[in-house]
């Protein structure tokens, strides 16, 4: 029941958001020109912080499988296999053949946010699965430890498929070590948890040095963007005193930048444990994470209780995520899953005590329940998130509706440009996903998820996770692009519309020009660009 009800539900929301293009570049000219980059021919720049999904998105490709309606069917599989993880879990903890061992399961498939992203076409189903996967193995280690070996295989495989993974594999570890010196009196390692650290560094490590080597750099683009300045320089000729000041207020800058993003992310954590309802049930989950000392119950409810709070706490620093419905902690709500579950279990057992017919019934009614009314919340949150004209952002947090069109027009202006554009053509970007994929154009975009100078020469500016940085138009024109839409206008009526920041454009050869996309969604039909002059663009719908 629980699959038909996530298959349904993840149906409701049916798209593929821009930034899953992001990753269809890269997986198409791996298929198409054996490069993992997104501007073949040129100096590959990572991107995408999904190496694995993009990778097997490529190799499909390769046998002529497209790469959206793939991602879709393989985000709801995975959340299908997340589903069965929960389950396997509970039952761990619970029994085998417990009533309650469905409940988590059902619980996800009835979440807005699981539901939502299984689909949008990112790999947020298939890091779920993987660090599902590897708890699973981690808590069956307690009855065969060989079992530590395929949760080492699971932490590598979700390693390379988050730049989070690793975070994970430290946490794992961290709490083994604990552990095992809590309840076996030991440091020493045993042969399986050898094993296991060879499984993953066997994997990961050779697969990490390969992409430094590729890319040049220890960590995705994405993290110089989102969390990186460059050190601040001093002037030739500056004295020591003056140096000293340029740092010391390029520091207190950065200081006043990262309590903004904090307070973003507070934001964004607190959303989560609204529109989950969290808040009202924590101290229900809370009561699922005590189990009795040296029990796998207290395996899972410590391990648990660690995981959530440095995941948040990690998220809170980076300013949470423009996407709404919170998958950049997904993994967490199979936790919470659990743990309101055994949290329930724990009071039916109480309530048992006091009152026969409780005894017999009382499991069934809290279950029941709590699947019933969570689905009805949740339902109302589904239906709110995808009504059109829902636009508005939430401190930085766009909605799957407004992500759904936004899409879905860059997607029709990709397919309009595809017929005006050559081969030699370089754009430059503001969203970089939908448009670059359908028109088949390279290019850069503004923020710098695909230019290295942008990310290592520029200042993070902007209060916005994801949207950190701005590369400055000089900067810009380096790349000497042919095509500008980074700075546009989209409106109803026909006309080459005012751009205000095409003044430096202009000077350097750059003309507006305005392209007729029929049926787009959010604001009219009517595009507004920059063209360089002498590229003297003509397609269909093209006028000056």
């Amino acid at each position: 029941m629980a699959g038909a009800i996530l298959i349904w539900h993840a149906l409701q929301y049916g798209f593929v958001t821009d930034d899953a293009f992001i990753s269809f570049v890269f997986a198409r000219n791996l298929a198409e020109h054996g490069e993992l980059a997104f501007n073949p021919g040129l100096p590959p720049v990572e991107g995408a912080t999904n190496f694995l999904w993009t990778f097997g998105l490529g190799l499909l490709m390769v046998v002529g499988i497209p790469a959206a309606p793939a991602s879709i069917v393989l985000g709801v599989g995975f959340g299908l296999g997340g589903l069965w993880m929960s389950f396997r879990i509970t039952e761990r903890l619970l029994g085998r053949g417990h009533p309650m061992a469905a409940v988590p399961a059902l619980l996800l498939a009835c979440s807005s946010g699981y539901a939502c992203w299984s689909s949008g076409g990112l790999e947020t189903q298939l890091y779920t699965f993987l660090v599902a996967a590897a708890l699973d193995a981690y808590l069956a280690a307690d009855a065969i430890p060989r079992a530590l070996r395929r949760m080492g295989v699971f932490l590598a495989l979700a390693s390379m498929t988050r730049p989070e993974g690793p975070l994970l594999v430290a946490l794992f570890g961290l709490h083994r070590l604990g552990r095992n010196l809590l309840v076996e009196r030991r440091l020493r390692p045993t042969r399986d948890e050898w094993l296991a650290a060879a499984w993953f560094l066997g994997l990961w490590a050779p697969w990490f040095a390969w992409r430094w080597w590729y890319y040049g750099w220890p960590f995705p683009n994405t993290y110089y963007v989102k969390a990186a300045d460059p050190s601040p320089s001093c002037p030739a000729g500056v004295v020591a005193e003056q140096c000293a000041a340029i740092r010391a207020a390029a520091a207190k800058a950065t200081a006043v930048y990262d309590a903004k993003m904090r307070a973003h992310g507070l934001h964004y954590v607190a959303r989560w444990f609204q529109q989950t309802a969290l808040l009202w049930v924590s101290p229900v989950a809370l009561l699922g994470l005590i189990g009795p000392p040296r029990s796998v119950r207290f395996a899972f409810g410590s391990l648990a209780a660690v995981v959530t709070a440095t995941y948040l706490y990690y998220v809170v620093g980076v300013g949470g995520d423009f996407m709404g419905l919170h998958r950049f902690i997904m993994p967490l709500f199979v936790l919470a899953a659990i743990a309101v579950t055994l949290g329930v279990e724990h009071l039916a057992r109480l309530l048992a005590r006091a009152h026969a017919l409780l005894a017999q019934n009382g499991r069934v009614f809290l279950a029941g329940a709590l699947v019933a009314g969570f689905f009805s919340h949740q339902y109302a949150l589904t239906t709110r998130s995808l009504r059109f004209g829902n636009f508005k952002n939430d401190d930085g947090i766009d909605t799957p509706a407004y992500l759904r069109v936004y899409a879905h027009d860059r997607a029709l202006i990709g397919k309009r440009l595809r017929a005006c554009v050559k081969p030699d053509d370089f754009a430059i970007y503001g969203g970089v996903g939908a448009m670059p994929w359908h028109a088949r154009l390279r290019g850069i975009d503004v923020f710098g998820l695909v230019s290295s100078r942008i990310a290592h020469e520029v200042a993070r500016s902007f209060d916005r996770a994801g949207h950190n940085k701005w590369g400055p138009d000089p900067l810009l024109a380096e790349y000497d692009p042919t095509i500008v839409m980074h700075c546009y206008v989209i409106r109803g009526g026909p006309g080459v519309a005012p751009l205000g920041c095409a003044g430096f454009w202009e000077q350097q050869g750059f003309e507006r020009v305005v392209l007729h996309v029929p049926g787009m969604l959010e604001k009219g039909e009517h595009y507004t660009f920059l063209v360089r002059k002498d590229r003297a663009m003509q397609c269909p719908g093209l006028s000056r």
